[in-house]
């Protein structure tokens, strides 16, 4: 069975926002359970479609957000929750869209070795869904240093005290594609430098949060890992992003990634990637202050709307 369960419906109970609502979680920065299939090699989206070869019907599309943006979506500063309620989604969701983004990366990556043409479509989705998971790292991590040693950090240290991005289901089948070693037949040089960015931020904003060097994993000896097993751990930090694993089909998979993605160009809209009121752009270090690196930042949200445009129109 693939990493996006072959199954097809003809609907969706997770209808898309509209355009000039907050609705995703049910209030503004609410969050929302992420189904995912468990992680396997990947395999091309053309084994997503329907019986008789013809393409799904889709629920929708992504939705530039409106610059005259509803006055439910900006953060109530009265609300003493109200920052730590956008950064907690931001954590949240943006690593909710991580995953599915590793997803459809290792789905891309399968479809390269499927004949002539395969490898030149497969190369242009990657180098997409390369670059959101760079963007996603700047979303999440764009809270001040302040709230994710006081909000984030504990919160992630009470699921495990050693809790490990290493633990995380859907990395390993990506894992050495996003350290340069691209798979035989995909020589594309365009990806590699997608690549290499991606590792440049995930640098940055290493220094940025955690300027010590010293992460949960490494803080205290870990020794409380050797009796759980693997499976175990990736249950716990999927626990923590609120994601549960259970047969979804490709749709469903890219229908919460689209709706996750529109909420987040809600907020960005909104609050911008660092909020006037809890700025924490002076904090950033030289990576995240790099010419390619303010590129991503200054084109982040025609960048996800060309991420959803590959997502859907893979399944066509």
């Amino acid at each position: 069975m693939s990493s996006l369960e072959a199954r097809r419906t003809d609907r969706t109970d997770l209808p898309l926002p509209a355009a000039g609502d907050w609705e995703y979680g049910g209030y503004p920065y609410g969050l929302e359970p992420l189904t995912l299939p468990l992680a396997s090699p990947g395999s091309s989206p053309a084994a997503h479609r329907r019986s008789d070869g013809s393409p799904p019907p889709w629920p929708g599309t992504w939705r530039t957000p409106s610059p005259e943006f509803p006055a439910n979506a900006a953060v109530d500063l009265t609300d003493p929750l109200g920052v730590d309620r956008l950064f907690w989604f931001r954590w949240i969701t943006g690593h909710q869209v991580t995953f599915v983004l590793w997803q459809l990366l290792a789905s891309a990556l399968a479809e390269s070795a499927e004949g002539p043409g395969g490898e030149a479509r497969a190369a242009e989705r990657a180098r997409r869904y390369v670059r959101g998971y760079s963007l996603m790292l700047l979303y999440t991590s764009s809270c001040p240093r302040a709230v994710y040693d006081r909000l984030i950090r504990p919160h992630l240290a009470l699921q495990h005290r050693h809790l490990s991005g290493a633990w995380a289901r859907d990395f390993h089948p990506v894992r050495s594609l996003l350290r340069g070693r691209l798979p035989a037949g995909l020589d594309d040089a365009p990806l590699r430098e997608e690549c290499r960015l991606n590792h440049h931020v995930h640098e940055g904003i290493a220094a940025k949060l955690v300027p010590s060097g010293v992460s949960l994993l490494q803080q205290t000896k870990h020794q409380e890992q050797r009796f759980l097993h693997r499976d175990r751990l990736s249950s716990l930090y999927d626990c923590v992003f609120l994601t549960v694993r259970a047969p979804a089909s490709y749709e469903q998979v890219v229908t919460q990634l689209v709706r996750r993605l529109h909420a987040i160009g809600q907020d960005l809209a909104a609050n911008g990637l660092y909020p006037a009121y809890a700025p924490s752009d002076h904090e950033e270090p030289a990576e995240l202050r790099a010419p390619d690196v303010a590129r991503c930042k200054e084109t982040l949200l025609p960048d996800l709307s060309r991420i959803c445009d590959s997502a859907t129109a893979a399944a066509s």
